[in-house]
């Protein structure tokens, strides 16, 4: 591809592709042709406008080879399933070069327009496909300027691109040249210039005109009553339940604080579960949404329309808002998206007359087309450990639990980073591996209701408990005849009812989702072999191992697994290896604090020094399945100093 088209292809492609007025999850697509008309580079099916470059997100085309498709004489008469195959496998061999992706499933249609060429699926755009359509055009139109073309609803593909094809020539004998704007029924807008700034201005200015179109209405959230904690742990644990028993599959559920979706109560909410407005909303969202009267009348609702094709994603429930649901938690914000976008156009489409979704055979196309099943499956989450399950991480803001916070992330886990110091833990899950799956959250242990608060902010968030690990704790270092009363309180506080009201939230949690789950106590080595002027941390940690082997025995009918990890010296990070304390362990030694951490070091039979990510390892392990038959025992990662007995 020249460097000149290329160049403007990437421009048009970040451009729009930044704009979430223009493009909800990725959706819409973009082409360049060559200077020379032989070739063309458009966006490559299932990837994102955004992150257009020079080498990722685009595939090259023999321009010719993909027009000569719409003249091939066997395609009109194969099925709808037969022929897009076929159109698939041609398009495939029209791609110059390898290993760029697959074209978009419009390449066809975009080699009738102009050098370059804009689709997206604005809002404001789709008000008016879904709703006045071609009779708002002459409002929209200026005096004297070429009127956009209407395209009538038709399927994507083949079909759509001969279509567009017919309408251009006759557009064309009417008017003497092509059209610079086409709208498209029930799914967007195509523009097309002679370059990439001629073309954003074009497609700027049919948008902006569109917005203007529709008086917009101000959202009327109807003011929900608070939310009974009981019910919808219930409610939740009841809809995880009937997902994993009709789709085999974890199920993260999300409770909605997107405007527009907590507005789109009443019509709204009653269209939306009618049918889908657009191709993107059947891939996205599903062919319809549920609407509930009441949670706990949601999961009756869920199991027959999980047995659907195209089965939904988003839940009205009157007196909670909208549930969105997904197995795979990365998908959320992309459902959340395109169902605002819905409930957006039915608003403003209901000032023009109201939209109209879909026909049902319009729908039963895009749900059976294996093409946008492909687009689909593009950014499906890769396998790992943890995959599908959702944890909970005490003291994830420094320390230990930050580093096992990050660990169960990086094994394919949703983690909420729970601290009491709030910023730090939203610093820490800003920072992992994949913040989309971090959550932070603050939670003091020590406090029953801010514990459950927690829980319940969790649960809104992702819908369940699949994992708790409690790593939050202190260590205060004190002779015996030293050791103050508020300092020794503390340390049990925090090391042993911490603990408690925690794994207490836990399995209420985890026995009503009736799926087991996995509990990870951090207690220490000093939990098996004492250690000098350190009796609140003596005993908290030895009481920590006999709480997991009792929780064990109790839960496990249950299927739900305790074990503890009881690591040695970790210095990385950490809050409790701070410098008073280390001073303090230099006293006890006799030796400098720059001696501390290598003569810990040095009684380990391994003679290295432990890091976070060996007890993340450990914490993994015991989480996963691999681990499924362990159970109330204790983990010892200390480099070999302290053996179990």
């Amino acid at each position: 591809m020249d460097k000149e088209a290329l160049l403007q292809l990437i421009d048009v492609s970040r451009t729009v592709g930044a704009n979430p007025d223009y493009v909800q999850a990725g959706g819409g697509n973009t082409s360049v042709k060559s200077a020379d008309g032989r070739t063309m580079a458009v966006k490559a099916s299932g990837t994102s406008l955004a992150l257009m470059s020079e080498s990722a997100g685009w595939v090259e085309m023999d321009l010719p080879r993909v027009v000569s498709v719409l003249d091939r004489p066997e395609l009109p008469a194969l099925s709808s399933k037969e022929r897009e195959a076929m159109v698939m496998d041609h398009l495939a061999s029209a791609v110059i070069g390898a290993g760029r992706g697959r074209p978009s499933v419009e390449s066809s249609l975009h080699a009738l327009l102009g050098r370059v060429v804009i689709h997206t699926h604005p809002v404001a755009v789709n008000a008016l496909t879904c709703g006045p359509g071609e009779a708002a055009l002459g409002a929209l139109a200026r005096p004297g300027e070429m009127p956009p073309l209407w395209v009538p609803y038709t399927d994507p593909g083949w079909k759509l691109a001969s279509t567009v094809r017919s309408a251009l020539q006759a557009f064309g004998r009417k008017h003497g040249s092509p059209p610079a704007v086409i709208f498209l029924e029930n799914h967007g807008i195509f523009v097309s210039a002679g370059s990439a700034a001629e073309c954003l201005a074009l497609h700027d200015d049919w948008v902006r005109r569109c917005e203007r179109h529709f008086t917009v209405p101000p959202r009327t959230a109807a003011s929900q009553p608070p939310i009974d904690s009981a019910a919808l742990r219930s409610a939740l644990a009841a809809v995880r339940r009937t997902w994993r028993e009709t789709r085999g599959t974890p199920l993260f559920a999300r409770v909605s604080d997107n405007l527009e979706l907590c507005a789109a109560a009443g019509p709204v909410a009653a269209a939306m579960a009618a049918g889908a407005l657009t191709p993107d909303h059947i891939v996205y969202t599903g062919a319809r949404a549920l609407l509930a009267d009441t949670i706990e009348g949601l999961p009756a609702l869920l199991k027959p329309a999980l047995s659907e094709p195209a089965w939904p994603r988003v839940a009205f429930v009157r007196g909670l808002g909208t549930l969105l649901l997904s197995d795979d938690p990365a998908k959320l914000e992309a459902v959340e998206v395109v169902a605002a976008s819905g409930a957006r156009i039915h608003r403003l489409a209901a000032a023009r007359g109201g939209a109209r979704n879909l026909t049902p055979a319009a729908a039963d196309f895009i749900i059976n087309w294996e093409a946008e099943h492909y687009r689909a499956r593009v950014s499906d989450s890769a396998c790992a450990p943890l995959a599908g399950k959702v944890a909970l991480v005490t003291g994830a803001a420094s320390g230990l639990g930050l580093g096992i916070a990050q660990g169960l992330v990086e094994a394919g886990a949703c983690v909420a980073f729970c601290d009491v110091d709030e910023p730090g833990a939203a610093a820490a899950a800003a920072a992992s591996a994949e913040p989309r799956r971090a959550f932070p959250l603050r939670m003091d242990v020590t406090d029953e209701r801010s514990v459950a608060a927690a829980f319940d902010r969790l649960l809104l968030r992702w819908g369940g408990v699949d994992l708790a690990v409690c790593a939050a704790g202190v260590a205060p270092a004190f002779e015996l005849v030293d050791m103050p009363l508020d300092k020794w309180r503390q340390a049990l506080e925090i090391n042993l009812t911490g603990y408690f009201l925690v794994a207490r939230e836990a399995a209420r949690v985890m026995k009503g989702q009736g799926s087991g789950g996995a509990m990870v106590m951090i207690s220490s080595k000093t939990g098996l072999d004492a250690s000098r002027a350190n009796s609140a941390y003596n005993a908290t940690k030895a009481g920590e191992l006999h709480l997991v082997r009792g929780w064990a025995l109790e839960l496990g009918k249950d299927g739900i697994r305790v074990n503890a990890v009881a690591p040695g010296n970790v210095f990385e990070g950490s809050k409790i290896w701070n410098a008073e304390y280390i001073k303090a362990c230099a006293r006890k030694r006799n030796i400098q604090p720059e001696e501390v951490i290598p003569y810990y070091n040095s009684l380990t039979a391994l003679g290295r020094e432990i890091k976070r990510s060996d007890i993340a390892a450990a914490v993994v392990f015991l989480c996963s399945d691999q681990a499924r038959c362990v159970t109330g025992q204790t983990l010892v990662v200390d480099c070999g100093q302290v053996m179990v007995r």
